[in-house]
């Protein structure tokens, strides 16, 4: 089977993208091991064939897919027979509101506390264009996001998963599905360039720590910013 994930990668082989740590987990629990492929941000090209330069890109067979909620799509209409990572129509329309949250608030809390790390790990090729992009996006330089990044501010945003981490093991319920893999993939970002930032009785951390653990520790083997 030629399954092939194309992801960002950048300095100590930090993957540092949210959106393929969604991909890579609801991978995981369809029970597939992609090839992966690394590029950086001067790697775009390499992804060219899918249509647009963002990752994840994900190649199954002759089939290519960008967007890790596309990617989620792809892989429970693909493979039925496998777990599912939404357990119905239902639970996809939920999953889909936890991915637009994820997207507009935990890592809009996440970007200015992660983004100046991030440059950091950018190869110094590709650093002038990581700059200027975020620029572009906020009006701030690196070093503003550095000053203006609130740990705090991160974990009143997350007050949502808190409460439901309060009264289940994951968000989906008993076991893990897409839903946790949207916010752990934040969380992810944050790891791998940052740390956990989460205060150790966090309902959030605790879950946090499941999430590493989960599909034989697949999180948390990567090289990250983090000492487990």
């Amino acid at each position: 089977m030629d399954v092939r994930l194309y992801e960002l990668v950048l300095n100590q082989g930090r993957s540092v993208s949210p959106f393929v740590w969604r991909a890579r987990m609801a991978l995981a629990h369809k029970g597939l091991t992609p090839e992966r492929i690394g590029i950086g941000y001067g790697g775009k090209h390499v992804i060219a064939f899918s249509g647009q330069d963002r990752v994840p890109v994900l190649v199954d067979g002759e089939t290519a897919v960008s967007d890790s909620w596309r990617i989620a799509c792809h892989l429970e209409e693909t493979y039925p027979d496998r777990p599912s990572l939404f357990g119905g129509d239902g639970g996809r329309a939920l999953a889909r509101l936890v991915n637009h949250w994820c997207d507009s608030q935990q890592l809009s809390a996440l970007f200015l506390l992660c983004t100046p790390a991030t440059y950091a790990l950018t190869p110094e090729a590709d650093q002038p264009y990581f700059r200027q992009s975020r620029f572009d996006w906020t009006g701030m330089s690196i070093e503003q996001m550095a000053e203006a990044g609130s740990v705090k501010k991160l974990r009143a945003a997350i007050e949502p998963l808190r409460l439901t981490l309060r009264e289940r093991d994951f968000l989906s319920g008993d076991a893990p599905a897409y839903a946790d893999y949207c916010a752990f993939g934040g969380f992810m970002w944050a790891r791998m360039t940052v740390g956990g930032l989460l205060d150790p009785a966090d309902p959030v951390e605790a879950w946090r720590q499941r999430m590493l653990d989960l599909f034989g520790g697949l999180a948390r083997a990567e090289p990250c910013a983090e000492a487990d």
